[in-house]
């Protein structure tokens, strides 16, 4: 390793400030959910359009492969010994084997959307935390910058969280009226939660996910405009002003977005904190003990005046799903999108919602890839977490390490948090999870530039093989639900204008077979083309397209359901009674289900013997 290095060309500053750039917009663009091959997201027609919404989560690999190309030459100049550091060894783990051991869930996955989807997920974060390693193992100086440029993006964010709240909901409001008014069906659910629920989610799919973003960057935002702050004179009025606005902004939308599983996660983390600081016993006593009088607290008020415990009983229904799945299958687990069948039929709670994933970061690998992902996962977060531990804990951080003090406080509270939440499948909260880590650990050295060129050449190979895998399969994933959502607009349409059109079977077939041809393995576009072809009374075809979804997923309990209706008002009992058995089976604590099946052929409940 050396300290010095030449000045950075034309190249590397281009790739250096779009990874800044898109380091800056990923809260504010890729708040968005992936993995979710039933749905699409937003593909408006013009630009004005997408400089206003979130983007399609998938298409974060897109820009993050892209990127990591750009920076794939500085791999090359440097070689292997580039990743035998720990930054270097943190950004393999999450840049390689995040994704690669994310394919043992393809093995055993009942439906493949699932299995793509998260691998592609995957490698579009992991392109990126391998993009900022690559750029800051090679500027090491540049660490400042991008840590501002963090802190930049969440004040951005924080400032969209309050706007929502003051202006935005109100806004929504009116617009839903709009859109009734103009003859748009809008679910009664879809109403009431507009018109009652005020947590900030801001530029995020949900208030919890866009909590834990939150968690990772408010101690880092505040210490960072502490930094700006000595720039201005007098120094001591500029560090009160810019602290406790900047404080006050990403606090404030913590609060608002009303997220018990952060408010738990903070607490434990500051309960940690306690421990770790050098201070006299009783303080350290008296601290805990107000800890544990703030949780009491709190679960007096949820039981009393708030949402209750409907929630936290879920998430302990998870866990206990994702453990029964892990002790079934431990080698390969049930493959991506196994939790989402698998928790139908175990859960104990009577709903008729089942979550996609464990709202567990590791419990979604355990359950789904097996011990392996389990182990991968694990030493992804620990590893670097140890090693940062070591340099901050047990002592008061000296004047240039508060960014570093406060990035691992940060981690700690977020990776508590996404024990209980859904972070793992948020590219914007993910990507700067890992590339946090990565930018804790890097150092003032840079890599020594090997003269050898096969060496050199070893270094570059994983970061390019790394890039291409994230831009292929992210490609892939977009081109296709690109193709599903001119689907989607005939078969179940959003706005008034879809809504009235007149039936276009012509259309919807020539769409039909432009997804089996992009995704041949993919249920949705069938079960989507059954409903539309059910909503205009073809039913022949209709069933006929059920049941081409089902020899492609047969794990769908919603598809059971439409063929049993279609067999009842044919009077086929025979069928119908194997339809509703099927689907009982599939999802038995489903209320709406057990309600069918009472009223039908309630000889089905009675238990075997």
């Amino acid at each position: 390793m050396k300290k010095t290095a030449e000045q950075p060309g034309i190249m590397e500053k281009l790739a250096g400030g779009l990874l800044l750039a898109l380091t800056f917009l990923m809260p504010l663009k890729f708040g968005t959910l992936a993995v979710m091959p039933e749905a699409t997201g937003l593909y408006p027609g013009d630009l004005f359009s997408w400089a206003i919404i979130s983007w399609p989560a998938h298409s974060f690999g897109l820009f993050s492969g892209g990127l990591l190309l750009l920076l794939a030459p500085a791999a090359f100049r440097c070689g292997r010994e580039l990743f035998s550091t720990p930054a270097g060894r943190t950004a393999l783990l999450w840049g390689v084997g995040l994704p690669a051991v994310s394919l043992i869930g393809w093995i055993n996955a009942a439906t493949f959307d699932y299995a793509l989807g998260e691998t592609a997920h995957l490698a579009g974060i992991g392109a990126y935390v391998l993009a900022v390693y690559l750029m800051l193992a090679r500027r090491p100086e540049w660490r400042a910058v991008y840590w501002g440029v963090l802190a930049g993006g969440m004040l951005c964010l924080a400032a969209s969280g309050l706007y929502q709240y003051f202006w935005g909901f109100r806004e929504t409001r009116e617009f839903l009226e709009y859109q009734m008014e103009s003859g748009a069906a809008v679910s009664a659910h879809m109403q009431l939660k507009i018109a009652s629920d005020t947590r900030v989610f801001a530029t995020f799919v949900s208030c919890n996910a866009l909590a834990g973003y939150l968690l990772i960057l408010m101690p880092l935002t505040v210490v960072m405009a502490d930094r700006w702050a000595h720039r201005f004179e007098p120094v001591k009025s500029s560090r009160i002003i810019f602290c406790g606005i900047s404080g006050a902004m990403v606090s404030g939308t913590f609060l608002l977005a009303r997220s018990r599983g952060s408010y738990l996660a903070l607490l434990l983390a500051a309960a940690l904190l306690v421990l770790a600081l050098p201070m006299r016993r009783l303080y350290r006593m008296i601290l805990i003990l107000l800890a544990v009088l703030i949780v009491a607290g709190g679960a007096v008020y949820i039981k009393a005046a708030g949402r209750g415990f409907a929630s936290m009983e879920e998430r302990v229904s998870y866990l206990n799903t994702s453990a029964r799945m892990l002790a079934e299958k431990p080698l390969a687990g049930y493959g991506w999108g196994g939790f989402f069948y698998r928790h139908m039929q175990l859960k104990t709670t009577d709903s008729d919602e089942s979550a996609h994933d464990p709202h567990n970061l590791v419990a979604s690998f355990a359950a789904q890839t097996g011990v392996a992902g389990l182990a991968v996962v694990l030493a992804a977060i620990l590893y670097p977490m140890f090693l940062i531990g070591r340099r901050v804990l047990g002592r008061k951080p000296e004047e240039g390490e508060w960014p570093l003090f406060a990035l691992f406080w940060g981690e700690v509270a977020f990776f508590l948090h996404a024990m209980m939440e859904i972070n793992l499948q948020i590219p914007a909260t993910m990507a700067v999870a890992g590339a946090g880590l990565v930018s804790a650990l890097i150092t003032e050295e840079r890599p020594e530039t090997s003269p050898v060129p096969a060496v050199r050449l070893g270094g570059a190979a994983l970061p390019v093989l790394a890039a291409l895998a994230a831009l292929w399969l992210n490609f892939r994933w977009i081109d296709a639900e690109l193709k599903f959502d001119r689907l989607l607009s005939y078969a179940r349409p959003m706005s008034a204008e879809d809504q009235k059109r007149p039936p276009h079977f012509t259309a919807v077939a020539r769409l039909l077979r432009e997804n089996d041809a992009a995704k041949p393995y993919s249920p949705f576009p069938w079960e989507a083309a059954g409903d539309y072809y059910l909503r205009f009374g073809d039913v022949p075809a209709a069933e006929h397209c059920y049941r081409e979804a089902l020899k492609r997923s047969e794990c769908r309990p919603a598809i059971y359901r439409r063929l049993f209706e279609i067999e009842y008002a044919r009077g086929d009992r025979g069928a119908a009674r194997k339809s509703l058995k099927r689907m009982y089976e599939l999802f038995p604590t489903n209320p709406r289900y057990r309600e069918l099946v009472e009223r039908h052929f309630p000889e089905l409940l009675a238990p075997s013997r």
